[in-house]
């Protein structure tokens, strides 16, 4: 073993030599061996791995902030539904767990850098080992002096931004702080990787707070399955009816019993189509799909459902032709109406009924006397329309609208493609929408026919017109939606309720929009960090089994108690194998206490620092 010293023995002439470590000793210093404790100082030389305790905390670590991780997503991504829309994820998990679970990610990457740190000492002790044992006539290299093993101390303990701040200065010369012409290896992988961490815990700490002011909490609605029995929210044909009034107005007509014959024969139909087109009926409603197509929905239908369902309805398309049709003066007060043959439409005033055309047109472009007799899907209507709501000088058309002002009447020629459809839709959220791939021209002519009928009770030229006077903006549509309208509710009797092809229900849900790129990034940063654990974690443990002196050179470079055991305390050489800082001391008195403040030293000098209490005899 070299020759040993008391500090106050040292020569601090830095000219004096440096006695030289024997071949033996700097052999045994890398020698892998059991460390040397009180009990055991001869104890063989061994392989024991002395990793595992750095294991565990390691992995305890990056396990601790992957899980929280992981929590987070499968909060979000996971255990409740999600969608992604543009830059942002939808998820029905609450804005206030998200942002707590985040939170506490944020808090527990804060806790473990001084971890992190520890972790990191033990590669740093290893390579000053193994500087200290270098047999080259290098003077620096991996030795610290004593300012920069200070400077690492307090990198590895403070692991904030104060003491990196300090290491900054000290690597850069900011200020008057001394600076070494030579800066040890091991001083600047301190600061790479306190910087890397203090990074990624600051960077997180940002993407917190972007994660905060950008997230809101947003209403929307949850499918889930439909638990129970469905209710019947489709519409279908009354079988029995049409089976049981086959023939009964018309020989080879079915009229499925909406018009019978009698003196009253639409006595069974008519209340119903009335309280339908009113929104009066308690069982049937009329509704408008997305592409104008009027159908047979329930009156009421249950707030918390979504549904496919199947029924009936009526699509019309409609156009104004007055220009066409437009001729050039009046006939018994009225407007001589002349439409050209492209039209079929015979649009001309009817002297023997005093009125207009308004119905259902043949092939010919005549209005059908007897209505249920329409033989085809889609079939014609026409309809000439007086109105006094509109304002314009006489003989001339109003807008775009299609009236031609005539003798202080409006009057406007419109015909309709009109088809009866077996109507597929999804309702959702008060909306339904026409699926177009299973909604087809019905080809059962004894709806058409019915529906015919019914036109003849349905006073339809007084009606329509009365429901869209005044349309300003496209009357022809505004027409074709109102025609659609009551034709379908005039049928209201045929139909009853039948289930529909699927039911979810419909939760309403207070959850969370998240911006997807802050979201990625926090992801790339926490794995990032945990890769950084796992890293140090094992070159840790690499470096505790390469020599039995690792732990104690590590307690020397990252524990204070070793400094002030080696300034202050008693030296008592078994206690200097102790790995654990604490055991370092023996035990202490009133002798060991200390003083601070301005002292002579042993040249004469007056200094301040710390003493040794003197303490008088006792009497």
């Amino acid at each position: 073993m070299p020759p040993s010293y008391n500090i106050d023995q040292l020569p601090f002439d830095s000219d004096a030599p440096v006695p030289e470590m024997s071949k033996e000793y700097r052999e045994n210093l890398l020698e892998t061996r059991s460390i040397v404790s009180t009990a055991a100082s001869s104890v063989a030389p061994s392989t024991v791995f002395r990793g595992k305790p750095i294991l565990v905390v390691g992995l305890g670590v990056a396990l601790s902030i992957a899980l929280i991780l992981v929590g987070l997503f499968v909060h979000i991504f996971v255990t409740h539904e999600y969608a992604q829309n543009g830059g942002y994820i939808f998820t029905a998990a609450s804005l206030g767990s998200t942002l707590a679970i985040a939170h506490a990610l944020g808090a527990a990457i804060l806790l473990t850098l001084p971890v992190v740190s520890g972790l990191h000492s033990y590669r740093l002790a290893w390579h000053w080992l193994k500087a200290s044992a270098d047999t080259g006539h290098d003077t620096g290299h991996d030795r610290p002096t004593p300012f920069q093993l200070g400077v690492i101390m307090n990198l590895l303990n403070g692991a904030n931004l104060p003491a990196f701040w300090g290491g900054m200065r000290y690597m850069y010369g900011i200020g008057s702080t001394k600076r070494s012409a030579y800066r040890p290896p091991i001083l600047r992988r301190a600061m790479f990787v306190l910087a890397l961490t203090l990074f990624v815990s600051h960077a997180y700490v940002v993407l917190d707070i972007a994660l905060s002011a950008a997230s809101q909490a947003t209403s929307f609605t949850q499918l889930n399955a439909y638990d129970g029995a469905w209710p019947q929210l489709s519409r279908q044909i009354n079988s029995s009816m049409c089976a049981t009034s086959d023939g009964a107005v018309a020989a080879g007509i079915n009229l499925c019993g909406l018009e019978v014959p009698g003196d009253a024969p639409f006595s069974g139909s008519l209340p119903e189509a009335l309280r339908t087109l009113t929104n009066n009926s308690e069982t049937n409603a009329v509704a408008f799909g997305n592409d104008g197509t009027a159908f047979i929905v329930p009156a009421s239908i249950p707030g918390d459902v979504a549904f496919l369902g199947s029924s009936y309805g009526v699509l019309s398309s409609c156009q104004s032709i007055t220009p066409e049709c437009v001729g050039q003066g009046p006939y018994e007060g009225q407007l001589n109406l002349s439409c050209p043959a492209t039209a079929f439409f015979n649009a001309a005033f009817d002297a023997t009924t005093n009125q207009y055309p308004f119905g259902i047109l043949d092939l010919n472009g005549q209005v059908y006397p007897i209505p249920y007799e329409v033989s085809t899907n889609p079939f014609n209507f026409g309809g000439v329309v007086s109105s006094q709501a509109y304002s314009a000088d006489d003989d001339t058309f109003v807008g775009n609208t299609g009236f031609f002002a005539h003798s202080g009447i409006d009057y406007n020629v419109l015909t309709c493609s009109v088809t009866v459809l077996e109507v597929s839709y999804a309702y959702f959220n008060g909306t339904f929408t026409i699926d177009p791939w299973n909604t087809t021209a019905s080809t059962n002519l004894d709806i058409v026919h019915a529906l015919g009928a019914m036109t003849t009770a349905a006073f339809l030229q007084e009606r329509v017109p009365a429901a869209i006077d005044g349309a300003t903006e496209d009357y022809a549509a505004a027409f074709g939606r109102e025609l659609s309208r009551e034709l379908i509710a005039f049928t209201a009797a045929l139909y009853e309720p039948a289930p529909p092809q699927e039911v979810q229900r419909v939760k309403a849900v207070l959850g969370t929009r998240i911006p997807l790129a802050v979201l990625v990034l926090m992801l790339v940063l926490v794995v990032g960090y945990c890769v950084l654990i796992l890293l140090l974690t094992c070159t840790a443990a690499a470096a505790s089994s390469a020599s039995p002196y690792t732990l104690l050179a590590r307690a020397r470079l990252s524990s204070p108690l070793t400094a002030i055991h080696a300034a202050y305390a008693r030296c008592e050489a078994h206690r200097t194998w102790e790995s654990t800082s604490a055991r370092l001391f023996s035990t202490e008195t009133g002798l060991d206490r200390l003083c601070v403040g301005p002292t002579t030293t042993s040249a004469g000098g007056l200094a301040f620092g710390v003493t040794r209490a003197v303490v008088a005899p006792s009497a």
